[in-house]
């Protein structure tokens, strides 16, 4: 009898420890281990994700604001140019090439409230018009600065003009401009004569030649180039650190050049052409061999 009972026992206690083993409590919940791969499968990853993922996981790199334009580089300087975006440079980053430059954006028209609210200027003693009432100057070249790479070349009877607009920063200036004939093309016509005439420092200059900038329907931007005399100079005379913003129309502005008439013209620099180039856009009116200005920007 006490052996039935104990082996009833038994089979009741073996019964329940199968119970458990077929439904065992849960336990407590816990949070899931952090993932060691990505959620999704790799071969779902784009490149570039993959790329940035890794290189996160590197040292973080310097922060630089974004660069809205390229650098004025196109040249395509032999060694490369430098990557800093302000400071002094030892190379030229300036003129380019028209067609290497990227598309302005509709916000990168000359601005409408500076020239409407800008008077007629004077000529300063460099033989530009400076416009006091906003802090523009302009100046207009024998030739083209800016080129195209594909027609690089010197067109005869087309000169450039710049106008320099200030900035919250000194360093880096707005220049808007582009290539200029006349609208009576015998006023402009080509020469073998250096490109200089008389400084006529403090006659008038008209403030309707800022209107001019606003006829452009195809212009070109680049930031932080230099300013477009040659290197050498820009280093000797220590404006190498002046970093333009470039807008430059590619097509050709026809202007009344009786609104140069009191300019003093600059030679045409172009690397692109080898450097400085002969005048191809002198005035029919310019007086020769008198005062000289000095050719600077």
């Amino acid at each position: 009898m006490r052996l039935s009972s104990r082996v009833g026992f038994s089979v009741i206690v073996i019964a329940a420890a199968a119970s458990c083993q077929k439904e065992p409590e849960a336990s407590p919940a816990l949070p899931p281990p952090a993932p060691s791969t990505p959620a999704v499968p790799m071969a779902t990853v784009p490149a570039a994700s993959a790329t940035q993922a890794a290189s996160s996981a590197s040292t973080p790199a310097p922060v630089t604001p974004p660069a809205e334009y390229p650098m004025c580089s196109g040249q395509k300087l032999a060694t490369a140019a430098p990557t800093t975006r302000s400071g002094a440079v030892s190379a030229q980053l300036a003129p380019a090439f028209l067609d290497e430059m990227s598309a302005c954006r509709a916000e990168d028209v000359p601005p409408a409230e500076v020239i409407a609210r800008t008077t007629d200027g004077t000529i300063n003693e460099k033989g530009d018009c400076v416009f006091a009432s906003s802090g523009v100057s302009c100046h207009y070249h024998s030739g083209s600065e800016f080129v195209t790479k594909a027609g690089a070349k010197q067109t005869p009877g087309q000169g450039e003009l710049h106008c320099i607009f200030p900035s919250s920063d000194p360093k880096s200036p707005h220049v808007f401009g582009g290539h200029v004939s006349c609208r009576d093309a015998a006023q402009g016509m080509a020469s073998s004569e250096p490109g200089k005439h008389e400084v006529k420092a403090g006659a008038s200059c008209s403030a309707a030649l800022l209107q001019e900038l606003t006829h452009c329907s195809n212009a070109r931007c680049c930031d932080d180039g230099t300013l477009t005399n040659p290197i050498a100079d820009l280093v000797k005379d220590g404006r190498n650190d002046v970093r333009p913003d470039f807008r430059i129309c590619a097509d050709t502005l026809t202007v009344d050049c009786d609104l140069l008439a009191n300019l003093t013209t600059h030679d045409a620099n172009s690397p692109a052409l080898g450097g400085i180039s002969k005048p191809v856009f002198v005035l029919k009116h310019a007086a020769h061999g008198k005062k000289v200005a000095a050719h600077t920007p």
